[in-house]
């Protein structure tokens, strides 16, 4: 690793996605300093994976170059940038809020003891280090997937012939529809997207996925852990103890190829192992919050957002977010009652059906 790339991976998979998920945390009003950059953060990269789909499924049909369907990707981002902007404008027009300042007054009472902050803060170095120890072996340390080869080549291919799985990267013969394994990658076409970020950042495909996306998306999927954990306990002290306690899991659980352990801290850079870590429990994240009495309507649209962002990842994403989808409508029906949020949660797996459909059409 080097500064220059540290920098171009902080900004693809840091800054912009927490600058473009400021505009979920407004939308949704989330409080707490860092609840909302960790919201901003889970939400943006959510919104980022959407995108790609939305421009990358219609330009790999239509046989588009790489380079183009980056500059979409990019016009859209920044679209999306500007809006976060014009929202800083305006709050920084309409000034502090008062809300913020009397909810921190009221709570001034039930500031935990020093003793109390000690074992926080010794919880809250345990877990930091573990995290960091996980997300930086992987990016460290050499490590190696048979199952990695196809992903890279089709990576390599398109920067080098700038186009979107047009010829096979082992034999240079034209790629056709229904050739095995590429056949699912027209629908969640990941490797794409890694290769967009390559061609921004300027690092060669394999060293990207294998240098710089465990450490990234590693630490992505923790703040998502943490977010879960705060939902669930709504204490500092229980949170970190639930992150502790992933952890030892993930770090213990390599007892196959298809445990989540493994997915994550051995083979995160590819799709599968990021709809497995990151995406599915993002769903579940999402649902939580529709299930509470007073849900913000905000996490009904970005349902449809997240399951979007699924079939980016994996043909894993596309079959199985529209189950949890489904099953979770059923639920939130006998506990809510509500025939119309119903029909509105079973529509979020609208866009795995379409891209089902556009799978076995081929």
């Amino acid at each position: 690793m080097n500064c220059k790339n540290i920098m171009y991976m902080s900004v693809l998979f840091l800054f912009l996605p927490a600058w473009i998920g400021f505009l979920w945390v407004e939308v949704l009003k989330i409080r707490g300093s860092f609840l909302r950059f960790l919201n901003a953060w889970v939400l943006g990269f959510v919104t980022m994976l959407s995108v790609g789909q939305l421009v990358l499924i219609p330009m790999v049909a239509l046989h588009a170059s790489l380079s183009s369907a980056l500059r979409v990707w990019l016009i859209v981002l920044t679209l999306l940038s500007l809006g976060s902007f014009y929202l800083v404008l305006r709050k920084e027009d309409m000034g502090i809020s008062l809300p913020e300042k009397t909810e921190t007054v009221k709570n001034s009472a039930k500031l935990p003891s020093v003793r109390e902050n000690g074992w926080v803060l010794v919880l809250g170095v345990l877990v930091a280090v573990l995290v960091f120890l996980q997300a930086y072996i992987p990016a460290g340390y050499e490590h190696r997937d048979d199952d990695d080869a196809r992903f890279v080549s089709e990576e390599v291919s398109a920067i080098e012939h700038d186009t979107m799985y047009w010829d096979d990267p082992i034999t240079i013969d034209q790629l056709y529809w229904n050739e095995g394994e590429v056949r699912k990658d027209f629908t969640s076409p990941w490797a794409m997207y890694v290769a967009m970020c390559s061609k921004i950042s300027g690092i060669a495909p394999a060293a990207l996925s294998h240098s710089y996306l465990p450490f990234y998306l590693i630490l992505l999927c923790y703040a998502l852990y943490l977010l879960i954990g705060w939902e669930f306990f709504h204490d500092r002290e229980k949170t970190l103890l639930f992150l502790l306690f992933l952890s030892v899991i993930h770090l213990f659980g390599y007892t196959s190829t298809h445990t989540l352990a493994s997915m994550m801290l051995l083979r995160i850079w590819q799709g599968k192992a990021v709809c497995a870590a990151f995406m599915l429990p993002a769903l579940f994240y999402v649902m939580y919050q529709l299930m509470q009495k007073e849900y913000k309507k905000g996490w009904l649209f970005f349902l449809y957002v997240a399951s979007n962002a699924a079939c980016l990842l994996s043909g894993i994403g596309i079959v199985t977010a529209p189950v949890i989808v489904f099953l979770y409508g059923i639920v939130d029906f006998f506990y809510h009652r509500k025939c119309k949020k119903l029909l509105i949660i079973w529509m979020a797996a609208a866009p795995s059906a379409l891209y089902l459909l556009y799978y076995m059409m081929g």
